[in-house]
């Protein structure tokens, strides 16, 4: 009879841990301040396992379409410290250890909302080569030669390991003459709802204020209407953010204003994700609840690690004497869980002990 049931959680798990709830994974798209302008230092080079790059770019002898330590350039090889860098770091400090964050980060300088468009980017990049503007078309094939068909590529990749949490924006310097500016905007994020198959209830899009200090601060309405004509759509304040003067434009964020605006990404995005969380009942046993990881004692594999451990959304247990499923990320295993006569038990169901 144990060894059935040990069978039908196996079979259960193996259906329900293709991808990981606990790997939150956020798809970041737009021009050179999303892609970042602020110097690389050694602190930015300190990696952290919970925060993880899903490679977009074919550079740094790393795979596209594969999960790194999170470290500069996040974007193209030409990327340096920006929006997504600071973001990552604020969420995994706010998030509960059990959470890894990883962003794909797609973005080049200059260029308008139409690359992102997939029925206007061949278009575009066409008629930037007649004209002789192809400085960042070595950054595009990077990204495979099409900006709008790599994001969904991640996005697709996100879905299989994690969950797409929400889509982080930044972009409108190189359209400032572009009166519809807004509606373009919205149209490529439904595309990428469409396309991978979000609910857009749940995948809320973060817009960012341009610099208010530099020269296209006062597009920052157009931000605005951009994030209303989306139901999930949000805008971040840039107010305080200072940017850089530089010889032709003040449009960059200093890496303080970098800090402070990835940051407030982060921190908006922390408060949708707390407003996701079902309502709490403590007065109720519900055994909808997930039962949280127990801390270890003796174990029937004493050396396997449980530090990665998550409890299963499908098998739950009310009781801590009751069997419970858990899946190991690292080890790629499958483990049930149960204590008699107040020891710990944990036998692996699948995988192999590393």
């Amino acid at each position: 009879m144990v060894k059935k049931f040990l069978f039908s959680l196996a079979v259960l798990g193996a259906a329900s841990f293709a991808q990981d709830p606990n790997l939150h994974i956020y798809l970041a798209y737009g021009q050179s301040n999303m892609s970042g302008q602020a110097t690389i230092t050694d602190t930015d080079r300190q990696t952290n396992p919970r925060f993880l790059v899903l490679r977009a770019g074919n550079h740094s002898n790393q795979k596209v379409g594969e999960f790194y330590p999170a470290a500069p350039p996040m974007g193209h090889s030409g990327s340096k410290v920006g929006i997504v860098d600071f973001f990552g770091r604020k969420m995994i400090k706010e998030l509960p250890d059990s959470i890894t964050v990883a962003v794909a980060n797609v973005a080049i300088g200059g260029q308008s909302i139409d690359l992102f468009d997939k029925d206007r980017n061949a278009a575009y990049v066409q008629n930037a080569k007649n004209k002789n503007d192809t400085w960042w078309i070595q950054y595009l094939n990077e990204y495979g030669g099409d900006v709008h068909k790599r994001i969904v590529e991640m996005g697709k990749i996100a879905k299989q390991k994690g969950v797409i949490k929400g889509f982080l924006f930044h972009q409108g310097e190189a359209d400032y003459q572009m009166k519809d500016w807004p509606e373009r905007v919205k149209k490529v994020y439904d595309q990428f709802i469409e396309e991978l198959e979000l609910d857009p209830e749940k995948t809320p899009i973060l817009l960012g204020e341009l610099a208010p200090t530099g020269d296209l601060g006062w597009r920052n309405d157009a931000v605005k209407e951009a994030a209303d004509l989306i139901p999930n759509g949000y805008v971040i304040s840039a107010q305080g953010c200072p940017a850089i003067k530089e010889p032709s434009y003040t449009l960059h964020f200093t890496r303080d204003g970098y800090q402070t605006l990835g940051e407030r990404y982060a921190e908006k995005m922390l408060e949708l994700l707390k407003a996701q969380e079902p309502a709490q009942d403590s007065s109720k046993t519900d055994s909808s609840k997930v039962v949280p990881s127990d801390s270890t004692g003796s174990d029937s594999t004493s050396s396997d690690s449980t530090n990665a451990i998550h409890s299963s959304a499908v098998a739950r247990a009310v009781e801590s004497h009751l069997p419970r499923l858990f899946y190991d990320v690292r080890e790629h295993s499958l483990f049930v869980r149960f204590k008699k006569n107040g020891v710990e038990h944990r036998y692996r169901l699948t995988g192999r002990k590393q």
